[in-house]
Order: structure tokens, then sequence, then C-alpha cells
């Protein structure tokens, strides 16, 4: 069971989820006011040397959350897999690149980045709010050349990539680590620090730093504990795709569609002349090109066929690749036949009115998706 993220809080209980998405960001950029991300002096300061401290919070917030994500991994409080791929974006290297470097830029330039402008702003400084707003404008004037710079855009695409996958590492081992990595960089910034910046600062500071590497310490042996208690003994049982009928599909479809991804697998032209709303076109071959494995898990997985999809089956498109999403994979039964018969074709009229609701519900569906009034 996956504890962590609260996927439901945005779909089943969305006013919950928007409640404490809310507090959440209230709490975060206090979190950053405190840190001193609210001025551009001390964010700019990285870049000179004399005063590291936004380099030591948002390492230590890196290294925290490594371990901290390890260990409830380890313990089974959390799906390490299931918050990788809700939080990784898509990765293109030279746009990224190119795009890094350009930020850092605007970083030297007006003293913020974006999420520390926002912080600047609702703490009444100006040179904070004139960052918010370049922000706008910059965003705008990328949304509308987009299109024409669409080949730089998507160019060296890379899709998910993962640190534990490309150094073939344990994730506890990879985040103890990170926190290694952590206490080194402490101890690089500070001898930065002495001789570039206020010794006595540093030497204060400095003596802050047993709390955290004791914390970081604990943390780290709970991941490497967990990491041992994994059983890897018993091979894991074939995964099966959960059955959903055209009722069942058409109800989420018009209720929740936004709680679907529905994958379509026939033929292309047969997809493009009729389909389920909202689903996409992939073909009996696409689903292994789609990168499923690291799609996020906050929706579920629809997959439609000629007929009844079976991993098992042997014949038709092969469903593998879909069973690695991390969310729930449904197939509707019966296929797309069995949609077009109960929500693209016109019911007869029933002869027992205790079917009169039903029979009213499908006419209400086909009209709404055909056009042809009962």
């Amino acid at each position: 069971m996956t504890v962590f993220p609260f996927e439901s809080l945005m779909t089943t209980h969305a006013p919950v989820g928007m409640a404490l998405a809310v507090l959440s960001g209230i709490a975060f950029g206090f979190v950053l006011e405190r840190a001193g991300f609210g001025q551009a002096p001390r964010l700019a300061a990285q870049f000179y040397g004399d005063d590291m401290t936004v380099f030591k919070v948002m390492f230590t917030a890196i290294a925290t959350a490594a371990l901290g994500l390890a260990a409830l991994s380890g313990l089974g409080l959390a799906d390490w897999e299931a918050i990788a791929t809700h939080a990784a974006s898509w990765t293109w290297l030279v746009p990224a690149a190119v795009g890094g470097f350009l930020l850092g830029v605007g970083f030297i330039v007006s003293g913020y980045c974006p999420g520390t402008s926002v912080v600047a702003t609702a703490s009444g400084n100006l040179d904070g709010l004139f960052t918010v707003l370049g922000v706008m404008l910059g965003s705008a004037i990328f949304a509308e050349v987009s299109p024409e710079i669409h080949g730089f855009v998507t160019m060296t695409e890379k899709g998910w990539l993962f640190l534990d996958d490309l150094l073939g590492l344990p994730r506890a081992v990879l985040a103890v680590a990170v926190a290694a990595m952590a206490i080194l960089g402490f101890l690089g910034a500070e001898a930065v620090e002495r001789r570039l910046g206020d010794p006595g600062r540093v030497a204060e500071a400095a003596r802050g730093r047993r709390p955290l590497v004791a914390t970081f310490a604990a943390l780290g042996a709970v991941a490497l504990v967990g990491l041992g208690l994994e059983d890897r003994s018993a091979p894991a049982a074939a995964r099966q795709p959960e059955p959903i009928d055209a009722p069942t599909l058409a109800a989420r479809v018009f209720d929740e569609p936004w709680s679907l991804r529905i994958l379509d697998l026939r033929d292309p032209a047969a997809c493009g002349e009729a389909r389920v709303p909202g689903a996409e076109c992939v073909g009996p071959d696409g689903l292994a090109g789609l990168g499923l494995a690291y799609a996020p898990a906050a929706v579920d997985l629809v997959l439609v066929g000629d007929g009844d999809l079976d991993r098992d089956a042997g014949a038709g498109p092969d469903i593998a690749p879909a069973l690695a999403f991390p969310g729930r994979v449904l197939v509707l039964a019966g296929g797309f036949p069995a949609w077009k018969a109960w929500a693209l074709t016109r019911p007869e009229p029933p002869a027992d009115l205790a079917d009169r609701a039903e029979w009213r519900l499908r006419s209400g569906v086909v009209a709404a998706l055909t056009g042809v009034k009962q």
C-alpha cells in the first residue's frame, strides 16, 4: 500500500488535497523566508562565495529528503517509485543545459530564482515583485515562440533518468552517499567562506553542524537497515490488469475524466474514426515507447482493444509495457465493441418499467456522444 504521496486527496477528496497543498506551500515559503531566501543579497552571495547559507540549506533539504524517503521506503511506509515518478521531470539534455544557464544568468542579475522571488514578494520586497513580473513575461514569450523552436526544445530526449538506475546502486546506499556529499560540501563551503567572508560567522555556523550530522547518521542507519530487511528471495507475482465494464468507464469519463488516462490499442485509423472520449490513439505496438514505468501514478490507466486484452492470451497487442505502470491498470471488458454497443448504439425502449432508469442513462450517453436523440 502506498502511504505517500496522498494521491487520493487530489481525486476523490480534491478539496482536502487543495487545502493541504495551500498549507504546505505556506509552510514551505515560511521556511525559505526564515532561511534568508527572501533577500536578494544573501541569494546572490552564493556566486561571490562570501555567504554559502543558501547552498547549505538546499543541500541539507536534498540530503534529508533522500535519507528520509529511503528510510520510510525501507520500513514499508512509502513507495519510492511512485514518489519518484511524481517528482521527476522528463529529461532533454541540451535544452536543460541551456535553460539552466539562462536561469543562472537571471538569478545573478535579479538576485532571485522564480521560487524565491515569490517569497521575496510576500515579504514586501519590490525587487522580488519585479522578478515575478519578469518570470511571467518570460513565460508568455516562451509560450508564443515555443512552436517555432519545437525542434530545439525536444532534442536529446532521454525520458526519466534516475541516479540509482544510472549507477546501479540500491536507493538506500545512494541516499547515504548523497548525505556524505552534503557533509563534504558543507566543509568545502565553509572553507570558501573563511577565505572570502566573515570567519566569525563561519565558526558560529559550524557549531550547529553536529545535530545535522547526527540526524543524517540516524536516517542513514534506518535506510540501510530497511534495505537489509527487504525480501528479495521470492519472485514477484505476474501482475494482471483489472477489468472495467463500459457503464463504469462511461460514468468515470463523464464524472471524473481527470482520474483516467485511456490508451486505445486498436489500429490508429479505426481509433481516429471512433474512440472513447479522451483516449489516446496508441496503436497495437505503441505502448513500449510511452515510458509508462516512469509515468505519474495519480491516474488509472485504461487499455482499450478490439476485444478483451489478456497478458497471457498470446494474441493481440503486447500489454506488458503497460503493466509496469506504477498505478492501477484497467482493461475495458469486451474492448471497443462493448463500448460501441453500450455508449454509441441507441437502445430500444424497455418493455419493463424497472429498466427505464438504465434506458434513460444509456440514451443520454448515446445522445451526448453521437448527437442522436432518443
